[in-house]
């Protein structure tokens, strides 16, 4: 069955009913991949017209077929360990803090709100394994909570094929993973599936997970930029009653409680900005609250750039910035098994670069995509020249030139006879109206271009040569500094 089309009036109606049954917001921007799943869900239910379907997935007793249709758009792409400078936190900082100041009771509750597939839920299971092998006494538990029915039922299962352990670490993989006989997947260890749970949970329409103040750490990563602001900022209140004085919240990179929540308190970790709720109000003895209210000091690394919806220093989000900055003492890492290990072979697949996965998601135009992943590689190799360039593609689809900009300037920084970059730089600063800018990374391209050697095919050159190129390079050059001229004159 080809796509199907959707008329303004059929777009306009299921993006209303999904937004009623789970908060996700559909503009144009999505119709497309809402068309593909709807054409995917009407050659499996066998109807031919949209309206037939529209009829069914709407009715009383098409509950089933509203639950395939949101399977069918809410599995996004993820793996283990994404977002590395966050999983640096976790380990060094936040789980080592909650382990600390919950000795007493030994009970940890996590909960992964939106956890697709399962790999972040295990990924904090296994965080927390490293500190609290399996022989403690402690009652952990990680809660793994999606809409999508078939997101659950992988999670489930807890075996993963070659594609979700483009983060991960062969370290890690040996410890943490059973790989099958075939080589081709690989399975959590049961110490680790352990203390994990997966349960089917609706963020907008169903009960928070926990009991009020019950969450020592919260992850929703990726999830709320499906919602609108209004579903979002209810969410965040469900997360706030939930979590515990000194608990943590951690938001995907490119997301934000700015305009949105003002109860969170903003905390550098590292090179990670996450939300921590400190209560002002809660009455306690002196010496605990100094204990449980600590602002992390800030570690983050200047030289790097900021991350897509990155708060900055002086954002109004920096409540609290007159704490002085007490520092964590240091958990040691419980690194003797409480059972005997076997060792394991590395992984029996060969190794894939990550960006792999970006260049596969530019092509098949999945933007944002390609925009996470990329910024996780540039994160964990801040030197990757490559990374940086692909990251500032996907962010120049998307629209957010002057997020580009930024990781394109590191991209020539990093390697000056990087011609594409050079290109896509000056397009940036040309649509922002920086004209002279604009003409100067436009004759940096045709530069390096003119005399280099580049397949015809490359995605970039679009069919012509990379000498062809250049003369273009040189065309939009004269016209952004004549542009620039004019509006200097006037």
């Amino acid at each position: 069955m080809n796509k199907v089309a959707l008329t303004d009036s059929e777009f306009a109606t299921i993006a209303k009913l999904l937004h009623s049954a789970a908060g996700l917001s559909f503009d144009d921007s999505r119709r497309d991949s809402l068309a593909f799943s709807i054409t995917e869900r009407m050659r499996i239910t066998r109807i031919n017209d949209v309206e037939s379907y529209l009829t069914k997935v709407g009715s009383l007793t098409g509950s089933e077929e509203l639950q395939a249709l949101l399977d069918e758009v809410t599995i996004p792409e993820t793996h283990f360990f994404r977002n590395p400078p966050q999983i640096r936190a976790l380990r060094k900082y936040v789980i080592p803090e909650l382990i600390r100041q919950s000795e007493k009771t030994k009970r940890l509750r996590i909960w992964s709100a939106g956890c697709s597939t399962g790999e972040e839920a295990y990924t904090l299971a296994i965080l927390v394994r490293e500190f609290l092998p399996v022989s403690t006494d402690w009652d952990v538990k990680v809660l793994a909570t999606d809409i999508s029915t078939r997101g659950l039922a992988a999670g489930r299962e807890g075996r993963y094929g070659e594609r979700a352990f483009v983060m991960t670490e062969p370290a890690d993989m040996n410890r943490w993973f059973v790989p099958d006989p075939d080589g081709a997947s690989w399975r959590v260890r049961d110490e680790v599936r352990s203390i994990v749970e997966f349960e089917h949970r609706n963020l907008v329409t169903d009960p928070p997970a926990f009991e009020a103040g019950e969450a020592d750490l919260i992850l929703c990563r990726n999830v709320t930029i499906y919602f609108d602001r209004e579903t979002t900022r209810e969410l965040m209140k469900r997360f706030y009653g939930r979590l515990r004085d000194g608990g943590y919240l951690f938001l995907g990179h490119a997301e934000t409680l700015w305009q949105i929540s003002d109860e969170f308190s903003l905390v550098s970790l590292g090179d990670a900005f996450v939300y921590r709720r400190l209560d002002e109000s809660a009455v306690e003895p002196v010496t605990e609250s100094i204990e449980r209210r600590r602002i992390l000091p800030d570690r983050r690394t200047k030289s790097e750039p900021a991350a897509t919806g990155e708060r900055r220093k002086g954002d109004p989000d920096r409540r609290h910035k007159k704490r002085a900055p007490l520092e964590v003492p240091k958990l040691p890492r419980l690194v003797t098994p409480a059972l005997p290990i076997p060792r394991v072979i590395a992984p029996q697949f060969e190794t894939r670069d990550p960006l792999d996965t970006v260049r596969v998601a530019l092509s098949e135009g999945r933007y944002k995509e390609a925009a996470d992943l990329a910024a996780e590689v540039a994160g964990a190799t801040p030197l990757r020249a490559d990374a940086h360039y692909l990251w500032g593609v996907a962010l120049t689809n998307l629209g957010q030139d002057a997020d580009a900009l930024v990781v394109l300037r590191k991209t020539v920084y990093l390697d000056p006879e990087h011609g594409f970059a050079h290109f896509m730089l000056g397009g940036a600063l040309d649509r922002l109206g920086e004209g002279v800018a604009a003409a100067r990374s436009y004759r940096a391209a045709a530069s390096t271009l003119a005399g280099s050697q580049v397949d015809r095919t490359t995605d970039e050159l679009g069919g012509r040569d990379a000498a062809e190129l250049a003369a273009l390079c040189l065309t939009l050059a004269d016209r952004a500094g004549s542009s620039a001229s004019l509006e200097g004159s006037s």
